[in-house]
């Protein structure tokens, strides 16, 4: 049993080989976990409800959103933070990386859809419908649209336009 969290568990995403998960807790706390060992590898802190995490695609970085209304980067060597940005009106509550780890989207309680720019952390666009908070945000398979869920029940698909197509 991998038991260390003091709060609920709000999100638990499991690296591309399936070898470590990250666990995103209202204890203020995300835990990265070696799952063949079920031991912490280590673990990442701030003042705040961790709603949502993400691996970078190339699994050197972590992305959280949190009740503070900011995205962390932090370090997946050490679990260090590297820079907090600010995610929007409200709680970050969901996030999705680009399969190539250009962009990211968030999704928050104040009932946007954001794109970001992952490494300068830049908000490109911001798409607004949703009458409740968003509860999921997600990447569609060939990458050109997200798909966002709304506590009020929509489910809406958003085409993206990149700073390049504009």
């Amino acid at each position: 049993s991998m038991k260390e969290h003091r709060g609920a568990i709000n999100a638990l995403v499991c690296n591309r080989d399936g070898s470590q998960a990250i666990s995103a807790s209202s204890d203020g706390s995300c835990i990265v976990w070696d799952l063949q060992k079920g031991v912490r590898i280590h673990a990442l802190y701030d003042a705040t409800v961790f709603h949502t995490v993400c691996y970078h695609p190339d699994e050197s970085q972590y992305i959280t959103g949190s009740a503070n209304n900011k995205i962390g980067f932090w370090d997946a060597y050490d679990g260090s933070p590297i820079r907090f940005i600010p995610g929007g009106g409200s709680d970050v509550t969901s996030l999705d990386i680009q399969s190539e780890g250009t962009y990211f989207v968030s999704g928050s309680a104040d009932k946007n859809v954001n794109v970001w720019h992952y490494d300068n952390g830049e908000m490109i666009s911001t798409g607004q419908g949703h009458s409740g908070r968003i509860s999921t945000v997600a990447h569609s398979p060939d990458q050109n649209s997200v798909i966002s869920v709304g506590s009020e029940g929509g489910i809406f698909i958003w085409n993206i336009i990149t700073p390049q197509e504009l």
